[in-house]
């Protein structure tokens, strides 16, 4: 397909999972912390497999709790690294004989290392689908021979993300990229957009946010004034798609709410007709 070159559009922010990237994963299973365990267990840090879930959701609560209260948000997004090394440091059973021998005497470089190979394959484990949209490439591509600038707006952690976009060979598309967990805030925190918008010296009506969340993705860019395009990957009826597009303008500023543009498009490729 040809690009438009008439395309009104000259930043295009990007939500990443279930927009560019399809994926599913599932940490319910018995199985999958059973796995998780006995990598666990590899490195002296022994838990039974309901009691590392347990605990792995309890400090995932705890630390939210912090951040929320310490950044004044509702939508706190913690680095889920420091979560796996508290699993690892205070295990309720530690042994000494692990792999890379006691963990408690690790220099911190050794214990960044360790969790990102732990983090690695946590994320593996749990992946039943990983793959992209048939049309990503195609449409980044697109954009970038138009002369488009293009960035990514993100709600993920870092240490699952950034190694995934490798593999899938996205980094090289996108002028910038922004991960919740590097912020300590997810959307539909405006101030995560803000960010970048900032940052970047955007304007947000010459921006357009494109995801396949309403209120994430469409409603956060309303309230920022900037434009947005749903990608109806999730199957949005028309009734809740007018009922989403209506609270974004609700939610844009008063000199954006006339003007700001809200679309839907089946299908990536059909973006560069926008």
């Amino acid at each position: 397909m040809r690009e438009d070159t008439t395309m009104k559009y000259i930043n295009y922010i990007f939500d990443l999972y279930a927009t560019l990237i399809d994926i599913h994963t599932d940490q319910k299973p018995i199985e999958f912390w059973r796995r998780i365990a006995a990598i666990m267990d590899a490195y002296g840090a022994v838990y039974e497999p309901m009691e590392l879930r347990t605990r792995y959701r309890q400090l995932i609560h705890e630390h939210e709790v912090s951040l929320a209260n310490e950044l004044d948000t509702e939508f706190p997004e913690i680095e889920l690294g420091d979560v796996f090394k508290e699993l690892l440091l205070s295990a309720p059973v530690s042994r000494n004989d692990g792999i890379w021998g006691d963990s408690r005497e690790w220099s911190g470089e050794v214990l960044d290392r360790w969790c990102s190979a732990f983090a690695y394959a946590f994320r593996v484990i749990s992946r039943i689908r990983f793959e992209l949209y048939p049309d990503t490439i195609a449409l980044l591509e697109g954009l970038k021979r138009a002369g488009k600038h293009v960035y990514l707006l993100s709600n993920a952690q870092s240490l699952f993300t950034r190694p995934e976009m490798e593999e899938l060979g996205l980094p090289p598309y996108f002028e910038d990229i922004f991960i919740s967990s590097e912020y300590g805030m997810k959307k539909p925190e405006p101030r995560f957009m803000q960010e970048l918008l900032v940052k970047h010296q955007l304007d947000p009506s010459e921006s357009v946010m494109i995801g396949n969340e309403m209120h994430s993705d469409i409603v956060m860019a309303g309230s920022c004034g900037v434009n947005a395009i749903l990608v109806n990957h999730d199957g949005y009826r028309g009734v809740e798609i007018a009922a989403g597009f209506e609270e974004a303008r609700e939610a844009a500023p008063c000199e954006r709410r006339a003007e700001i543009s809200l679309d839907v498009c089946p299908n990536l490729l059909s973006l560069l007709q926008i």
